[in-house]
């Protein structure tokens, strides 16, 4: 065995390396034989096509009712003359911006981890701080342009908002703490923003032939009657009002197609984030249990997790993403649902309560996944393991801990902004002479802050992941009654993440909200864990410190 592959506690088995048989098969050959139909599909579709269809589909043409008799052949149909929308001239001004922005965006987020891991703390704070600002802002605003009503509503919001985060300042403190631990993590494994880079790529890699499968099937097809006109020589509807004469009808096989294209789509992106908290979650937990002997290299562990996940756990992720996937259609199900039933009461409470189940499947399968990247146990076996783990030590209401998501996604957003103002701001300055610059520069100035805010977001979810996995490897800690890393346990041990309810009088060992702290291995169930010197937390947390 090579030197980076040590085990890192062979007793304990809190990252198995030998025993991963393949697991959960049979959702592997589902998920193939799904992207087969896909591709077969795509290439009938392909050589199937209506060659006429980008000029069959322009409204003037089936606005004239003499192009859709039921009984006329496609080839008689005379052909129009397209319309085209010459964008030239802007992307030809445009695209060293957008290569620029494109550039810029990568510094960005990487200044974006590096803030959060020697800065966390004063970036919290001002997360927090512009987000009470902004309704303060907008009240003074509206008050002044004299909307008294709005004006007072979004300073109330203000108001309330700061109160709730003076209530809440402690938790503001351990998110920062929190943020620091997990940036270390990533810092110390750069090797994960390679692989999710590429996971990123690959997954464009994917959406793109979809799509383009998507809309060769849709080209299949003739153009028909209006289904609106009910028959009618006229082209109107039932009510009168006019309507196009003609419509496009696609192939009877068409939207059976397109639902397999959208299943396909939502399983295989739903995969690919599984893969990628899957690796995340492998790479942090040999990072945290990493051997006493081997305290300086994290080489391999990203490889290793990613060669595990795509054997031995490809059918758990497989079949993981495949729950997701049908969580997701059931939401959008439920959404159509609600759009077409308007404010129906009944249905909105029925909506509520299947988004809560849901939401439960969700965390459930983000830590189930995250458990088989460290023993590789099936996806089933996994979801019982990991929630036992957390019954066991108290750790249910870490699900309710919500201040790093609502932090980093507002520093994406507002980074985003600065950014898109700035390209905007620049590109204004260079265009001002044309004839169209302002617009063209506020076009520019969206897709730079759209594509900032993607690629931040990007960088956020890794952190976010690093967090959970982290939270796990402390959860299991906990579990073996050691302490792996001290400073982890001194955050984690802080957050509300402890037991339910308190008996009365205070008697007992059941506390409502009560924190988790944790006390140095004394017990023989220890024996096996890292032997490191018991350490109390201490009163501060130097986030600059190494974890």
């Amino acid at each position: 065995m090579a030197v980076g592959e040590e085990p890192l506690i062979v007793q304990s088995g809190l990252f198995e390396y030998k025993n991963r048989p393949r697991r959960d098969t049979w959702a592997a050959i589902v998920w193939v034989l799904l992207l087969v139909g896909v591709v077969v599909g795509g290439i009938y579709s392909a050589t199937h096509r209506n060659t006429q269809f980008s000029r069959l589909v322009q409204p003037d043409y089936l606005a004239d009712g003499k192009h859709c008799p039921m009984r006329r052949s496609l080839l008689e149909r005379a052909p129009l003359e397209q319309q085209e929308e010459d964008l030239a001239d802007f992307f030809k001004h445009a695209s060293k911006w957008l290569l620029f922005s494109a550039l810029g965006c990568l510094v960005l987020g990487l200044v974006f981890l590096w803030l959060f891991k020697n800065h966390a703390k004063p970036m919290v704070r001002a997360t927090i701080r512009v987000q009470v600002a902004l309704p303060v802002v907008a009240g003074i605003v509206l008050l002044a342009t004299g909307q008294f009503t709005p004006g007072l509503v979004a300073l109330l919001i203000g108001a309330l908002s700061a109160f709730c985060f003076w209530l809440w300042r402690n938790e503001i403190d351990l998110c920062a703490r929190l943020l620091t631990v997990a940036a270390h993590g990533l810092h110390a494994n750069p090797g994960l923003l390679v692989f999710v880079t590429g996971a990123k790529a690959t997954l464009i890699g994917f959406i793109v032939p979809v799509f383009a499968f998507t809309y060769l099937a849709i080209t299949n097809g003739q153009v028909a009657p209006n289904g609106a006109r009910g028959g009618r020589q006229e082209c109107v509807n039932s009510e009168g009002a006019q309507v196009p004469c003609c419509q496009w009808q696609p192939d009877s096989w068409v939207p059976a197609y397109a639902t397999l294209n959208s299943i396909a789509f939502l399983w295989t992106t739903f995969l690919i984030f599984e893969l990628r908290v899957y690796v995340i979650a492998g790479t942090i937990c040999q990072w945290y249990f990493m051997a006493p002997s081997n305290q300086t290299s994290t080489k391999g562990f990203t490889l290793r997790s990613l060669r595990l996940g795509l054997t031995s756990s490809f059918g758990s992720l497989c079949f993981g993403s495949a729950i997701l996937t049908a969580v997701q259609m059931a939401r959008n199900a439920m959404e159509n649902a609600r759009q077409q039933r308007g404010g129906n009461i009944l249905l909105c409470l029925v909506a509520c309560l299947m988004e809560c189940f849901m939401q439960v499947i969700e965390y459930i399968t983000k830590f189930a996944t995250m458990r088989a990247a460290f023993t590789g146990e099936a996806f089933l076996t996994a979801g019982r393991s990991v929630t036992d783990l957390l019954k066991r030590n108290f750790l249910k209401a870490y699900g309710v801990w919500w201040f790093p998501p609502l932090v980093l996604n507002l520093a994406s957003f507002l980074l985003s902004a600065v950014w898109g103002l700035s390209v905007f701001a620049m590109s204004y300055a260079s265009w001002h002479k044309n004839t169209n610059g302002l617009q063209e520069s506020i076009i520019l100035g969206v897709m730079c802050f759209v594509m900032a805010l993607i690629v931040l977001a990007f960088f956020a979810s890794v952190l976010l992941n690093v967090v959970d996995a982290v939270f796990l490897c402390y959860a299991m800690d906990k579990d073996t009654q050691a302490v792996t890393k001290p400073e982890v346990h001194e955050v984690f041990s802080l957050l509300p993440v402890g037991v339910i309810v308190e008996q009365p009088g205070g008697s007992g060992e059941v506390a409502y909200g009560a924190p988790v702290h944790y006390v140095p291995p004394a017990s023989p169930m220890a024996q096996h864990a890292p032997q490191q010197a018991p350490h109390p937390p201490s009163t501060h947390y130097d986030s600059s410190a190494p974890v």
